[in-house]
């Protein structure tokens, strides 16, 4: 029996690379994880174990909290340890995002270097888990309206500049997109998923999916500017960030060259320990020269950069099990796993 692979109607024989490099892949990661991870704290462990982590903290200790947060714009600290809201360990990082205060820098951050200097040619994997409340979502569509930062990777000399990817919740329905060099956004042609860099026409993709398939038969979330409706990540729809739910965000940052335009970034959500579902898939991102020529640092965010007004709830954000890796990082509680989807228009027949 011969295996074929066929790849928009063209049959090949002998193509077979890129499922071999996701068979690779995957059984590094299984390889990579022990055998048993049957709690929450053994699953985020044997993730931290993996080959190539270099940075893993479970965000669970007070002290290491308060020797890395950073305090809000009047001065307090508004970063703090919550031993009741946790996915694994002892608890998880919060924010509290006052009532009545319209300074940008709302609730701090928390800053720690990520344990390895990634150059160019070199990629990034970054896993997270976060929470919001149901007040903070209606504070930033009714009150904030602002671009809420909530990580930051960037060179070591400053947070906004070419080494830079941000990841925020946009205030218009609170959806997750990434940028780069201080807010170039990563919005793409919808027809050909080609970087708009200010200059589309037409249709506009605000987050995209594995593939530009509309559902059912699609996979991720391809958020058009003039349609943004709720996706449920089979192809068509955006994706909102749901209140009091545990959502892991997972992104592959593709470092490329200095000053070109060959840097890439893939990112993903998973809720519920339901399977990746991308959000962002842009490459041809050009690596400016106004700051650093490597990543060094990593911040978890509360940072409005448009907040409009105070808001009249006060509301949380928390954050858990952030890990950084020069390799795929598994989803939790998959068993070491990977588990992404395999390159769009891709199909296996015997």
């Amino acid at each position: 029996m011969s295996v074929k692979i066929t790849i928009l109607k063209t049959r090949l024989k002998t193509a077979i690379a890129p499922l071999l490099l996701i068979a690779a892949a995957t059984a590094a990661a299984v390889a990579s994880y022990p055998a048993s991870a049957a709690t929450p704290e053994q699953d985020f462990a044997a993730r931290c174990a993996a080959s190539g982590v270099v940075l893993c903290k479970g965000l669970d200790s007070a002290s290491d909290i308060a020797a890395n947060i950073q305090s809000a714009g009047d001065g307090t600290v508004q970063g703090s340890l919550d031993t009741a809201n946790k996915t694994s360990g002892a608890g998880s990082l919060k924010f509290t995002l006052r009532a009545g205060v319209s300074d940008s820098n709302i609730g701090g951050a928390y800053s720690t270097p990520m344990g390895h200097t990634f150059n160019v040619g070199e990629t990034i994997y970054v896993q997270w888990r976060q929470k919001v409340t149901p007040e903070f979502l209606s504070n930033n569509t009714n009150y904030w309206q602002s671009s809420v930062k909530q990580i930051n990777i960037h060179g070591p000399s400053s947070t906004c500049q070419g080494a830079e990817y941000t990841t925020i919740l946009y205030g218009d329905g609170n959806k997750p997109e990434m940028y780069t060099n201080c807010g170039d956004g990563f919005d793409t042609n919808a027809l050909t998923n080609v970087l708009c860099n200010g200059s589309c026409t037409g249709d506009i993709l605000l987050e995209q999916g594995s593939s530009l398939i509309s559902s059912p038969n699609g996979d991720g979330y391809n958020c058009h500017y003039n349609n943004q409706v709720a996706g449920t990540g089979d192809g068509s729809g955006c994706f909102f960030m749901p209140a009091n739910t545990w959502v892991t965000f997972y992104e592959k940052i593709q470092i490329g060259a200095f000053g070109g335009t060959t840097s890439a970034v893939d990112a993903w959500v998973s809720v519920n320990g339901g399977p990746y579902k991308q959000f962002q898939r842009a490459a041809g991102i050009k690596f400016n020269t106004n700051g650093d020529n490597n990543f060094q640092m990593i911040r978890l965010e509360t940072y409005m950069t448009e907040l409009r007004k105070a808001a009249p709830v006060t509301t949380y954000i928390w954050y858990d099990e952030l890990i950084v890796s020069t390799q795929p990082i598994a989803l939790p509680g998959n068993n070491g796993v990977v588990a992404l989807s395999a390159p769009a228009n891709l199909r296996v027949t015997q």
